[in-house]
C-alpha cells in the first residue's frame, strides 16, 4: 500500500505534474509549448497553454521548466526561493 510520501514523491517525478492548478495545466503541456511551441518566457507559456495567467502562484514552477530544471526541486532560479510558492517578481 503506497504512503502519503511514495504518491507525493512519484507526483514530483512525474512528466504529468499538475503545474497550474487554475486552468490544469500539467508540466508535459508546458514542456510542449516550450520544445514545439518556441515558447522561452512565462509569458508565452501562458500564451499557449494558460499556464500561470491566473493567480500567478504557478509562475516560479513554470520558470523552473524554461530554464530546463525539474518542477519541484531546488531553489526558484528566479528569486533563489526554495518554498512551493517563492517571492519571485520576475517570473
Amino acid at each position: 500500500m503506497a504512503t502519503i510520501l511514495d504518491m507525493a514523491l512519484g507526483q514530483a517525478h512525474s512528466a504529468d505534474t499538475l503545474i497550474c492548478h487554475g486552468f490544469q495545466v500539467t508540466a508535459s503541456a508546458i514542456r510542449k509549448a516550450i520544445d514545439e511551441g518556441d515558447a522561452q518566457l512565462v509569458e508565452e507559456v501562458s500564451r499557449l497553454t494558460s499556464a500561470g495567467a491566473g493567480c500567478g502562484s504557478c509562475q516560479c514552477r513554470i520558470q523552473r521548466l524554461l530554464a530546463g530544471l525539474p518542477v519541484e526541486s531546488g531553489p526558484c532560479p528566479g528569486c533563489g526561493s526554495i518554498r512551493t510558492l517563492c517571492e519571485c517578481h520576475a517570473a
